[in-house]
């Protein structure tokens, strides 16, 4: 069950902003060592990084097809397809 702890923190942790992360590790860092001064600072950089939240730009990918050549567009969330289109410019 301890195994279980580390786990959980690592799967909530990754969708934060990159300073919540590092501000949990210098909180955890400073309060195994009785440092305030570094809790307060790792306690700050996790309230920036809740403040300034997740923004990480969504890449849109463009591409050009040949005459002749077929594509067709698939909808993710995550690694799961959500929805996907039919053939697009096969034939004609």
């Amino acid at each position: 069950m301890s195994e279980l702890g580390p786990y959980l923190r690592r799967r909530m942790l990754r969708r934060r902003h990159r300073l919540v992360r590092i501000g949990w590790a210098a909180a955890t860092y400073a309060k195994r060592n009785d440092s305030m001064a570094g809790l307060g600072i790792g306690l700050g950089m996790i309230a920036l990084g809740l403040l300034k939240g997740n923004k990480a730009a969504k890449p849109i990918y463009k591409t050009s097809i040949d005459v002749g050549q077929g594509a067709t567009i698939v909808v993710k969330q995550g690694k799961r397809p959500i929805t996907r289109t039919a053939p697009i410019g096969q034939g004609n």
